[in-house]
Formats: C-alpha cells, structure tokens, sequence
C-alpha cells in the first residue's frame, strides 16, 4: 500500500512539474512581449528537427513557431514537446499500441525509425510509463534534450480487458442529457481519466471507478452534452491512464435534437412542422416535479419526457383525445452529482412531441398549447397555468367537503402573454387532470356491447347506477386516466360473495342483487380518487325495488338506484302528468319557449332561428330540448334537486346555507346582507330560499351584469327586480326585457295606467329597496308557481301542470337548462352544510311513450 502511494506521489509531482514549465513559459513570453530583455539562442537542427516531427505527428503544426521560440529562449526542452505532444489526446486517440509507439517515439527522435531503439524502447514499457521511456530515450539520444523537469521511473496506472456494458448513443443514434457509458477492465489504480471527442473536438468527461468482480471493476464515464449544438455530430471516447497509454473506445454518429426551452408556470404555444415528424422542448423543473399538460391540439399527438440522463420516463397517446399528460418526480441533484462527478447540474428534462397514433400519415404542421404547472384554469376563453398550490382541485360541480375550501381565495395564474393575475378561486375553472378517468366503459365479454350506466360517463363525476331486472352475462372493465401512464387503476367488485380485485381488462360477473364497482385511480402525487358504479340485478336487500322502483317506467331504474345507494333517506315520488313525451317536445320546441345561448354552448342552438332580445340567445335545437325535458337525465346527485320539492322546509334550509350559495358572486358583500334578507324572504313566502338565492344569480348574472339588481337602469334608476319578473323580451326597443322588469318594479302589470292594485301591494310593490324587491318578488314566486303545484324547478321550466290555466302557459323561464343548472347550485348549497343526507322529497314527473335512448347532450 506505501508504494502505491509513493508511485501516486511521484506521478503527481511530475505532472505538476511539466504543468508549472509551461506556466512559466508563459509568464515569461508574456515579460517578453512587454520590451524586457530575455536571452535567446536559435534552436539546434536536432531540436527542430524533434519538434517538427512531433508536431507533424499529432497534426499540431500550428504549435511549431511557437515550441521553438520557447525552446531557444529555455522555457522549453524538445523533450518537454516530445513527452507532451506523445500523451496529448490528439495522439491517444489514434489508439495506438505500444509497438506502434516504439515506432513513432524512434522516428520522431531519429527521423527514421532505429530497429535496435525501438527494441529498447519496448523493453523500458515492460516496467515504466510512457513519459519515462520518452524521456530517458531522449537523454541517451542527447542529455540536453530531456525534461526540464524529473520525471520519475513508476509504471503508472494502466487498464485492460476493457468492455463496455452500454453505448454512448441513445435509441437511434439520438443523444440528450447526461451521457453514461458502462462497462468493466482490470485496472493497476484508479488514475484513470476519459475524454470525449465530439467532431474532433475534446470535451472533458467523468470517470466514477468501483470494486466489480474480482480481478476487475466497474467505471462509469459521464459527460453532459447540453453544450453541444443540434445536428449529427461524430463522436469518439478516449480513455486515458497515468502511465502516458490512450485507449478509443466507442465512437461513431450521434444526433443532438434542436430543443425549444419551456418555463415552469408558463404558457407557450408549439407545433411540429410540416413535414417534420417531431419536435423537442427541455424543461428546468427548478424545485419541483416536471408537469406538462398539451391543450388546444390540432391533431393526434404522441408525448414522452426524459430525464436529465436521457433516459424515458414515460410516454403518453391517447387517441381522439383533445389533452395530453407528461409528468416527472423532481431529480435528486446532489445524488446526480455524486453519481456522475459532474457540477452544475439542474433539474432537467426532455420532452419530445411526435405525430400521434391517428395522425402518423398526416405530413402537415400540428399545432399545440403547452401548460407548465400542476393544475390547468379556464380564464377569461383561455387557459392558464396555475401558479399557487391549491390541493385537490374540487372537479366542477365539486363533491362533498370540497365546496367551501377555497372561498374567497385568490389563486395566482399566468396566461400566455405572461401575465399574472390574482383570481378568486370561484371564478376559475379547473381542467379534470389529476387523479381522473378519461375514460370508463364497462363491456360484455360475448358482444362488446357497452353497458349503459347513468348518468353518461364524464370524468367530473364520480358515482354512477345500473339496474337490470335480468342476470347479466360476463363483463370487462375499461379505465383509461387522463394522466395515462403516469397514473395507476384499480378496480375491485364488492357483492354478497364478498370483495374481489378485477385487473383491466379482465373478466367478471355481477352477483344478483348489490353490486359495488370501484374504479380507483391513483394521481401521479398519490391522490385517489374513486369512481363508483351501482348495480342492482334483480330485487334489492331492503324494500326499495317495491316501494319506489316498482312505480316508475323501466327506464328510471338505473337513476333511482344510483341516488338510493347514495343517499337512502330520498323520497321519489312520481308524478304522472298524463301526456305523451313527443307531444310536450312538439309544444316546447317552438318559437322563443326555449332558448339557448349562442356564445356559450354554440351546439344547442337552432341554426336556423332568429335572436331573441340581444345577448346572443336563440331557438334551442330540438336535440337540447329533448335533453332537459327527458326526467331521466335529471337522476344523478347533482341535478336531482332540480326536482325538489320547493316548500320552505326549516329544517333543511339555513341562512349559512344561501351565504355558500351566493358566495363569489355580486351578493358576497358587507355592504348588504343578501344571505338573511333572502333567508328572511323565503321563510315569509314559504318558498326554499336555495330557490330564490340561484334564480337571483340566474337572472341578473353571477357578477350583476343587470341593471336591475343595482337600481341603475336609465330612466328607472332606484328601481329592483331581482327575478326579472315581467322582463318579457322586446325586440322593437333596445333593452326591451330590462325596460319592462323596470315598469313593473314601479308599477306592477299596469305600468302604463300607473296603478298598483292591492294583491301587488301585498309583495310589497314599488320595489324600490333591496328588502322590498326580494321579499315581493319571493312572494311573487310563490304564488305564481309554489302554490299553483309547480313546486319544482323542473315544472317551472315546463308547465306540464293541468292546472286553471292549462299547460305550457305558465313558464318562468325561456333559459332551456334553468332548472338543470339551477338544481346544481343547490347541491352546491347542501354540500356546505353537510345536509345532502337530508330526507329529501323529490317530484319526478312520468310520461308515455319516452324516447329508449336519452342523456346525449349536444
């Protein structure tokens, strides 16, 4: 052990002597140039002559003038250039064997190669290093030649046997990232040092030496290529040892991408080019894992990422679908270093975009938005990326315990111009990425028909229910999360023979009776999420298939089942309004009775229909309107209460209640206490104030949009109608609707005799306050609908009440989605009270002849 620490001793003096020869040279060629006299003497044609052959072997020419004057001026000897010139990179890399040197080293020295030197010079290799043998070869050539400085007789470090164990390229020939070459030699110490070659270029790398087998070890040779320009470059690797020997050994083409840079928190567009097949981006993740979600795609795309050796992490394609995923777990730096002995390393990766599945044979450009954050939210018609963490983003239409979280936050985003704007969480929403299924379908086995749960599959919803009279035959699972690979699903089937786990794809039978489906998808952070499907096959347990199935047609089963394994206290009682289906679509679809706005759901719009009162509302297509008509599509945990019973109910209903309802919106104010004045109103005119709390953000907007929930409408300024009772549409004046809710706040249906008579009176007619016009307008309400039996928000929409004044007469709202999204606002407002548990009455009105096929949306 004390001589290999001597020889290492040794070795390091004599290279930090040659080192500090040249550093003097330097100096004092530097003195030189400054006009200070430095004695001189022109070199020997022996010391020229050893020069220029040194030179001419390692293609240095250019280093000669240089060499000479520093050898004529004794900075330097012909043995300093010969040793230097024989164990530089330029010479190692040709490979040659020590016969081979012998030859070159006697040439260089004689002009000619000497038989008899050459002999003696393979001999001194047998025990010594090159630079000895270069120097003592030398000496006996001429004493004033040698090494300025000593340079000792040990052997060095050497290696053999040497195999390489993975190849310097990645797949392809392409090269990102941190490089790593394996493999194994048998090694003499660990002076061993690696350099890469790329287009004859030297780029120094690193060498990381452990214990293998016995006999040999292990090394690892790293080098970053982030310093290399795109395009196809030659590469070739030197491995070098203290004993003055080279060995090449790999070498050949690799390709560097063109990478585009991506920023964390930022939204920037990218394409693949017309008749290109991919393009690159590199991604310094800083602190955190890499996310990257592609939005706005116009075409299939196929996404990878890999980390900062190049390696892949994942890909994902899923095809037809309009998102793509990448996700990364942050890099452990330090351990980087350590592993590769390379400093200044970043959290990078490499993401790659090529043609997807369905778009491989399309040559044209594709277009894309990246988004570099966690979460992704819906701003102002675009997307932006989501800078400040807010957990478990609450899916739209949100679940229990996820409703008040976040009220009156803001969340910091950023859009594509980079601009960063605060945003109250409420007015943002959220993309379904993480922890969610893209697609859930469950098929039999035999036909491959898909099972036709309810409601319709949509990742922001979690729970769903199938009923069948009849066994079901053998089925497969199908559940796709939008994070594709970077997510985990599970799924496992619960019955009375107990809990069993189902891998995807695999084949399972439903037991007669409850069935639970589990679909759990687990987010690339760890979050779960679980989807739920209800089936019953046959009776049920308890009495619920007697009682409360057994009154409705076959088609409501499924949605009943679903909502009575969520909630079991639910009363539904079906109310048979003795009319065809087809007959209450004809009346429905027609004129103005149902409209749609253009500008936010552009695909429920009639194409041929003129627009009603401005704001871009038009005839709903017959489609839309068979939707929202059909009950059925109204039997999922959110939309039922668009079938509530209406009646104030004191146990239910709380002022906390209608303040998470309106929270966000114009009423969420310490100017006024809107939540008490419509709690108030409600308990006065024996109506749900959940009811009047979502019809006032119904119809003067969710921001106030409308004059007449601020008294500021020209002419009528001090006037409120907060339900827009009487604004019947005028197309003939600008702001028709507005100007008739304004007469009628001042003067009830008689706006042009001016008089108000004392039924108006009694809901408090003029509504010249707030109090006034929420009260009156809450009484209105209830007389005009709660007490005629249209105690639903359902049969406020369609009046298929045959009550005194005969059907379709009386309809509060030509809005075709009112009671839908109406009804969901109240889930909204139950949710925050934990009261979705409540004993609930639900009116579910029942027709002949309903359409086979519902719960398709435009």
């Amino acid at each position: 052990m004390a001589s290999t620490v001597k020889r290492t001793k040794e070795y390091l003096i004599a290279a930090c002597a040659v080192f500090a020869v040249f550093i003097i040279a330097i100096v004092i060629a530097g003195v030189s140039l400054s006009g200070m006299s430095i004695p001189y003497h022109d070199p020997s044609s022996q010391e020229e002559d050893i020069v220029l052959r040194a030179a001419a072997l390692t293609n240095n020419s250019g280093s000669v003038r240089t060499a000479l004057y520093r050898v004529g001026a004794g900075f330097l000897t012909a043995g300093d250039y010969t040793i230097r010139s024989f164990t530089s990179s330029d010479y190692l890399i040709n490979g040659k064997d020590d016969a081979a040197f012998a030859s070159d080293l006697s040439s260089v020295i004689n002009g000619q190669e000497d038989p008899e030197q050459v002999s003696s010079i393979m001999s001194m290799l047998e025990s010594s290093s090159r630079m000895y043998v270069i120097n003592e070869t030398i000496r006996e050539e001429d004493p004033s030649l040698k090494a300025s400085g000593r340079v000792p007789d040990v052997p060095g470090d050497s290696f053999s046997d040497c195999v390489l164990t993975s190849s310097l390229e990645g797949e392809g020939g392409l090269t990102i990232g941190i490089r790593k070459v394996e493999g194994s030699f048998v090694t003499t110490g660990d002076e061993i040092r690696t350099d890469f070659f790329v287009d004859g270029m030297s780029y120094q790398g690193n060498i990381t030496i452990s214990e293998s087998e016995e006999g040999s070890k292990s090394f690892v040779m790293t080098w970053n290529t982030n310093g290399i320009s795109a395009g196809v470059h030659q590469v070739l690797i030197l491995l070098r040892s203290s004993d003055g020997r080279g060995t090449v050994l790999a070498g050949g083409d690799i390709f560097v991408p063109n990478t585009m840079t991506l920023v964390n928190y930022n939204v920037q567009p990218g394409s693949i080019s017309e008749g290109s097949n991919a393009s690159w981006y590199s991604l310094d993740a800083q602190d955190g894992n890499a996310y990257i979600n592609f939005v706005n795609l116009s075409g299939d795309i196929r996404v990878s990422i890999y980390n900062a050796y190049g390696d892949l992490v994942g890909t994902n394609d899923l095809p037809g679908n309009d998102l793509e995923i990448l996700r990364a777990a942050r890099q452990d730096i330090q351990a980087m270093t350590e592993d590769t002995g390379l400093t200044g390393l970043t959290n990078t990766f490499y993401i790659k975009v090529e043609r997807g599945a369905l778009n491989e044979d399309h040559l044209g450009s594709v277009n894309y938005t990246m988004i570099q954050s966690r979460e992704v939210a819906r701003y102002n018609d675009g997307y932006a990326a989501v800078i400040d963490d807010v957990g478990q983003v609450p899916i739209p239409l949100p679940t229990v315990g996820n409703v008040t979280e976040y009220t009156g936050r803001d969340i910091r985003i950023q859009d594509i111009n980079n601009n960063i704007t605060a945003v109250p969480y409420e007015e943002l929403s959220f993309l379904p990425i993480n922890g969610v299924l893209e697609d859930f379908t469950i098929g039999s086995t035999g036909t491959g028909i898909p099972l036709q749960f309810v409601p319709e599959f949509v990742p922001k919803v979690d729970n769903y229910g199938y009923m069948s009279a009849d066994p079901v035959e053998a089925m497969t699972v199908n559940a796709v999360a939008t994070e594709g690979n970077f997510a985990t699903v599970d799924v496992s089937l619960t019955n009375s023979a107990g809990t069993q786990n189902i891998p995807l794809g695999g084949s399972f039978t439903f037991a007669d009776g409850e069935n639970e489906l589990d679909v759990t998808v687990n987010s690339f952070d760890g979050v779960a999420r679980k989807y739920r499907l209800f089936v019953l096959v046959g009776d049920d347990a308890g009495t619920f298939c007697e009682d409360t199935i057994s009154l409705f047609p076959t088609g409501y089963g499924s949605g009943l089942w679903l909502l009575h394994s969520l909630h079991s206290d639910y009363i539904f009682t079906p109310y048979d309004t003795g009319l065809s289906f087809n007959t209450v679509l004809d009346y429905e679809d027609s004129g103005s009775r149902s409209l749609a706005n253009i500008i936010s759901n552009p695909s429920w719009c009639n194409s041929n229909s003129p627009e009603y009162d401005g704001g871009g509302w038009h005839a709903a297509n017959i489609e839309t309107v068979s939707y929202f008509l059909d009950p059925r599509n109204y039997l999922d945990q959110t939309h039922i209460f668009s079938l509530e019973n209406l009646a104030f109910n004191p146990e239910v209903h709380s002022v906390d209640g209608v303040r998470a309802m309106i929270a966000g919106s114009f009423m969420d104010t310490s100017s006024y206490d809107y939540a008490q004045a419509i709690y108030n109103a409600g308990q006065t005119a024996g109506v749900s104030p959940y009811l009047l709390a979502s019809r006032i953000i119904q119809e003067m907007g969710y921001n106030g949009e409308s004059a007449l929930c601020s008294g500021t409408l020209p002419g009528y300024e001090g006037y409120y109608n907060f339900f827009n009772i009487g604004s019947v549409p005028d197309p003939s004046v600008e702001n028709g609707a507005l100007i008739n809710g304004a007469r009628y706040a001042m003067w009830g249906s008689d706006p042009d005799n001016e008089t108000i008579d004392d039924d108006e009176a009694s809901m408090m007619l003029p509504w010249d306050n707030i109090e006034d016009a929420i009260t009156g307008g809450a009484i209105w309400i209830a007389r005009s609908y709660i007490a005629v039996d249209q105690n639903t928000l359902y049969f406020q929409k369609f009046d298929v009440i045959n009550n005194n004044d005969g059907l379709y007469q009386h309809q509060y709202a030509q809005n075709i989605s009112m009671a839908y999204t109406e009804g969901a606002r109240y889930f909204t407002a139950y949710a925050s009270g934990s009261m979705l548990d409540e004993s609930f009455e639900f009116l579910i009105p029942v027709y002949s002849g309903m359409p086979e096929s519902y719960g398709d949306l435009p």
